[in-house]
């Protein structure tokens, strides 16, 4: 089976926000042994899906054998940034027509394996329910240190809540000039309402400006400044 495409990211700056992402998923891993995670926006075109793959994959590259489930079984394939070569997935295994080891497949990233959603499921609520789910939470579980869930909008469908639920820790994204701040309540809200673990935000489509102004040293191993800096000081 041809391996799925995952396109590394040169761009150090973002490297080093999930760099920061992983590690604090590391911590918690070791403290509470947190290791399934609901990533889910709060409005539908926050990023989600693109926070999601940049951070399965980060978690692979530290070494971790890590699984990306895309749970959003609403939207069609043509509009999936992995599952164009993916002819079987999630809803497939969940409505009985194929194993679950026929819809994970490899990606060209080491330790990194991808499960697509499959086919478009008008009410994926009710597979999400079903106890062929748990069955595959139970799987993953023993095969994987890490299992990220691709989520739909908390804000725009049930099936986030009803993972969230059901796995270790939820994340939600929100992204900068797109998702309001009653988008952003409202989502928290939905997600604590039904005792799910909501443990953090990550803001996406964050610019360079606002960036550095709450990571002052962002590139202190990747600016001359700093070396001009400590220069000065030895003088």
């Amino acid at each position: 089976m041809e391996k799925l495409p995952i396109y590394k990211n040169e761009n150090f700056v973002l490297n080093d926000a999930f760099d920061q992402a992983v590690m604090n998923l590391h911590i918690i891993k070791k403290q509470k042994g947190y290791k399934s995670f609901v990533i889910c926006g709060c409005e539908a075109g926050d990023g989600t899906t693109t926070v999601a793959i940049t951070l399965a994959a980060a978690i692979a590259d530290s070494g971790w054998k890590t699984v990306l489930i895309d749970g959003d079984m609403r939207k069609k394939n043509g509009f999936k940034r992995l599952n164009e070569n993916a002819s079987l997935g999630l809803s497939d295994y969940l409505m009985g027509k194929t194993s679950l080891d026929k819809v994970m497949y490899e990606t060209t990233t080491d330790n990194l394996s991808y499960i697509p959603c499959g086919e478009q499921i008008d009410n994926p609520v009710r597979l999400l329910c079903a106890g062929k789910m748990n069955e595959v939470r139970d799987e993953l579980a023993g095969s994987f240190d890490y299992i990220i869930y691709d989520m739909p909008a908390v804000n725009a469908a049930m099936d986030a809540k009803v993972m969230a639920v059901n796995v270790d820790a939820a994340i939600l994204v929100s992204s900068i000039g797109k998702t309001s701040k009653k988008g952003l309540v409202e989502a928290a809200n939905a997600l604590t309402e039904v005792k799910a673990n909501l443990i953090g935000t990550i803001i996406n489509k964050t610019d360079m400006e606002q960036y550095v102004a709450t990571h002052a040293d962002y590139d202190y191993f990747q600016n001359e400044r700093y070396a001009g800096k400590i220069r000065k000081q030895k003088s």
